[in-house]
């Protein structure tokens, strides 16, 4: 609430799909993760939004799945590959 976070998961190797639930309320998260993961965005957003900003994204390994859940308030969620 009013702040924010950075989750670096640039060297989380996964075999299976996984959930993260986020809540952001007046703030934002920003979301690191390697370039060939798969992103499911099921986070309700009101007055906020979900924005992958990846560059590129590769081709996605089907056993490397991130699944976003939660919800964003006045606030955002930012996915980045670097």
């Amino acid at each position: 609430v009013f702040g924010g976070s950075e989750v670096n998961l640039t060297r989380a190797d996964i075999t299976h799909p996984i959930t993260i639930e986020i809540v952001t309320i007046f703030g934002g998260t920003k979301l690191i993760i390697p370039s060939n993961w798969e992103v499911r965005t099921e986070a309700a957003a009101i007055l906020g939004g979900v924005d992958d900003k990846r560059m590129s994204v590769t081709a996605t390994d089907p056993e490397k799945v991130l699944i976003i859940t939660g919800t964003v308030l006045f606030g955002g969620i930012e996915i980045h590959s670097y």
